[in-house]
């Protein structure tokens, strides 16, 4: 079907330009993608830097790891790590095995996103758009080649939303074990897979099959990483999970919503309000009944945005990417239903499609080049800043000292000393002793002593060494500029040796 002569929607040959825009367009959007994410590749979050220890410690026989030889739940994505841990198994460096398998991953949700853009459009124009709108994406240009799960699960939450969208439920409900592998949400896909299944039909008998053959796979692909964890850590839930979410409360739900809709607007506010108006438009439609099946990925969106808000996750840019080709995709669909309802001929409506396009590109650069390019550079300087007191810990540090820090990726990865995290990614013991306070006044009140009492200590702070007195002596400080994207102002780091 892709490889027919290129036509328009009424059936008449494309103009070269058009032509030449589908043939091409989506390997240009690739090439462009990879260009771009190539300029910020030292950029590496220090959650990379936790999965690399992981890896690293799955490779040399440790098992499933931080500090060596103590299991702990502390990723996101199992699968991940150990995708990471069979390249440094195979002697390669976990470093560029994991931004490797980022932007392959990467690259191929820009083609999946093409060819669901194409199933649902149904116009090779839109469908390219939609593909270089998503390869443009300011945000995923941000994570992309920063050795994290994101790409991997953009691209499998596509493959999973595809298959569903043609009715092959069970090929989706193997794609969704495999999804939430590498993000647990994807049990919230799962359940809107298996909703449409029921919705799409009123003969019950083969539902019924589907279904139980759905979930069949959908727990066969989970059971035995499930029993692996039970065993291992005592629980299936990941703590970055525990970590990230907070108490159930009304105005928290609000909140979020608030957020979520916040972060996407900053790259996808034209997609997103050409989505609403779309919907409403279909809506009032005489055929509404029968567009509304076009809508089941919509519903994906709106049920993770509910099961943030219900959990009270605090969200971050890459927890909505999976959405993101969804709101680009019904975004151009929107659009689709406009210029239909105002009758526009179909060069008219190539004409609106490509004003659209430049403005959502511009806005996407204007905030890529303005925030993104800027943050990533100030958080790889500081994250090299931080290098030079992990390897002093590395070669000063008896070999079994124990450290505590806010961000223990680096830190644990290059020192190879035992880490505790006041996260409680990796020691959810520190954790429970910071219950009730922040972080500031937790390491103020040395809360951490019901759990641990370490033989060094890296803080985090607004200002050097706060935390010296006669115990608890300063060793160095490094400045780190721009930690958040939100958060500009430098803040430091210091080590401490503490006393005994």
């Amino acid at each position: 079907m892709l490889s027919q002569k290129f036509t328009d929607q009424e059936g008449e040959p494309l103009s070269g330009i058009w032509a030449n825009v589908v043939k091409y367009g989506l390997a240009v959007a690739t090439i462009v993608f990879y260009a771009t994410t190539l300029l910020h590749f030292s950029y590496t979050p220090d959650d990379t830097y936790i999965y690399l220890q992981y890896a690293r410690n799955i490779a040399l026989g440790n098992g499933f790891s931080f500090n060596a030889g103590v299991p702990s739940f502390g990723v996101t994505s199992p699968l991940w790590t150990f995708l990471i841990s069979a390249g440094a198994w195979s002697k390669l460096d976990p470093f560029i095995v994991a931004k490797t398998f980022d932007l392959v991953f990467a690259s191929l949700s820009i083609i999946q996103v093409f060819i669901l853009a194409f199933v649902i459009l149904r116009d090779r124009i839109f469908a390219v758009m939609a593909a270089l709108l998503f390869s443009l994406d300011a945000w995923l240009l941000r994570w992309s080649g920063t050795g994290m799960e994101t790409s991997m699960a953009i691209l499998l939450t596509v493959l999973a939303v595809s298959y569903a969208y043609r009715n092959e439920y069970v090929v989706a409900s193997f794609v969704c074990g495999v999804l939430t592998l590498v993000r647990p949400e994807a049990a919230l896909l799962f359940l809107v897979i298996q909703a449409d299944n029921f919705v799409n039909t009123t003969d019950y008998k083969p539902v019924l099959r589907i279904f139980v053959s759905s979930v069949g796979i959908y727990v066969g692909v989970l059971t035995p990483w499930l029993i692996f964890s039970y065993v291992q850590f005592g629980t299936v839930i990941p703590n970055t999970l525990l970590a990230k979410s907070g108490t159930f409360s009304l105005p928290g739900v609000f909140e979020t919503l608030i957020e979520s809709f916040r972060v996407l607007s900053v790259t996808q506010l034209i997609p997103l309000l050409l989505l609403i108006v779309g919907v409403v438009e279909a809506w009032r439609s005489p055929q509404w009944k029968a567009r509304r099946v076009e809508l089941f990925p919509l519903l994906w969106v709106a049920v993770l945005f509910f099961g943030y808000a219900v959990q009270n996750v605090q969200v971050v840019s890459r927890y909505l990417l999976p959405v993101v080709p969804f709101i680009i995709v019904y975004g151009l669909w929107g659009l689709k239903r406009i210029t239909e309802s105002w009758q526009l001929p179909t060069h008219r409506s190539i004409q609106v499609l490509l004003f659209v396009t430049i403005l959502t590109v511009f806005q996407n650069q204007v905030v890529y080049q303005n925030q993104m390019i800027p943050h990533m550079k100030n958080f790889a300087a500081g994250m090299n800043h931080l290098k030079p007191m992990a390897y002093w810990l590395r070669t000063n540090a008896p070999t079994e000292a124990t450290v505590l820090a806010s961000d223990a990726g680096l830190l644990g990865y290059v020192s190879e000393k035992y880490l505790y995290d006041t996260a409680g990614l990796i020691t959810p013991s520190v954790r429970k002793s910071f219950e009730g306070v922040g972080y500031d006044e937790g390491m103020v009140q040395s809360r951490y002593a019901a759990a641990v009492w370490p033989d060094f200590i890296v803080d985090r702070a607004s200002s050097r060494a706060r935390l010296r007195s006669d115990v608890i002596q300063p060793i160095m400080s490094v400045d780190f500029p721009g930690l958040g994207l939100n958060k500009p102002d430098t803040v430091f780091y210091t080590l401490y040796r503490v006393s005994k």
